[in-house]
Formats: structure tokens, sequence, C-alpha cells
């Protein structure tokens, strides 16, 4: 069976399920971050057949996740900068499995600032200014990369949701009015408006 890929689609989050989606890569990330570099580490540690992990190894080197060099007799995988920069995902997956699926013993492991031995926060957003943000007051505007669909889709977010409660559908309601009047017409409406 061919896979199905989202690399062209017009939103950064399908297009790092793409990459990210498989759970063996994650689980791989996961070992290069707690140390592992080995190819026999990860098989051990995974418990994943040589085959699986040689593909996914081969898929993560080809997004410049990952990179393989030789060590002497040997190789290892280390994580290039766009490979570390998923820490904060790993970490923000541990800290949801250990509220939202924990064990009955409780967490496995804590993650802690290695300076200081004191437990992370939970990982939350913050706007530019630093300023805490929750789900209620999350709004989304078009990036340079919107393209059409992605505009139509925000459009629509002005309509009541049902799914979220008033205070959030008017909150995306209010962000959805700024985003159209802060963007210029596009070719198609230009046309119409003529």
């Amino acid at each position: 069976m061919e896979r199905i890929t989202f690399e062209n689609r017009n939103c950064s989050v399908a297009r790092s399920v793409d990459v990210l989606g498989d759970w063996w890569n994650l689980l791989i990330i996961r070992e290069l971050l707690w140390g592992a570099a080995k190819f026999d580490e990860f098989q051990r540690n995974l418990e994943i057949s040589k085959g699986i992990l040689s593909k996914r190894l081969k898929l993560l080197q080809e997004h410049n996740i990952v990179v393989k060099k030789n060590v002497g007799i040997g190789t290892e995988y280390a994580l290039t900068e766009k490979g570390r920069d998923v820490h904060v995902i790993i970490i923000a997956m541990l800290q949801w499995g250990d509220k939202w699926n924990p064990l009955p013993e409780g967490a496995p492991l804590i993650p802690i600032n290695r300076k200081t031995g004191e437990t992370l926060a939970p990982v939350q957003l913050v706007d530019i200014n630093g300023e805490p943000l929750g789900l209620e007051n999350l709004g989304l505007r078009p990036g340079p990369g919107a393209d059409d669909s992605t505009h139509e889709r925000l459009d629509k977010l002005r309509k009541p949701l049902r799914s979220v409660p008033r205070q959030t559908a008017n909150h995306v309601s209010e962000c959805a009015d700024a985003h159209t009047r802060e963007r210029p017409l596009r070719e198609s409406q230009k046309d119409e408006s003529q």
C-alpha cells in the first residue's frame, strides 16, 4: 500500500504529522534526546525490528532531523538542530501522558532542569510578550503562506462554533473579523469587487 503524504498541504500541522506522525519516529527522536546514538541501542530500547528501524532512520535523515556519522569503526546517529527542536513536543507529550494517561504507580520519568534539579513547569503557550495563553484566548490569522482554502476556512470561523463554549466562539469570531479587516483582497476578490 502506498503511503499517503501531506507534504503539499497548506497546513503546518499536517506537514509535521507527515514526518512525526508515525509513533516510531517520535520514539526514535525521544531515544536520541535521552542519549541513545547507536542502531542496536534503538533496537534494544524500543524493541523494534531492524527493517522498521532502518526505514524510520532513513526517513528522519531525508527530512534532516537525524544525521548519521561514522565514529571509529561504527556508526552513530545524532539530532540536527531541526531534530533537537522536537524536544518541546516530546516533553509536552510526556506531561500530557502523565496527566491524562498515567501509570497507577505514577510518572516513570520527571523532566528536570539539569542546573537546578527543579522539575519543569507544564508546557504552555505564551504570547510574544510572555503572557500565558489559554485555549479560550487562542486565535488564528492567516500567515504569509496561507492559500485561498486557508483564507476560506478562517472566514468560516467567524460563524458561531458549535463545539466550543459561546465565549470562545465569540472570541474566535472576533479574531476572524479582525483578520478579515487586516488582510488585503486576494486577486479573485478584486475581480468580484469591480
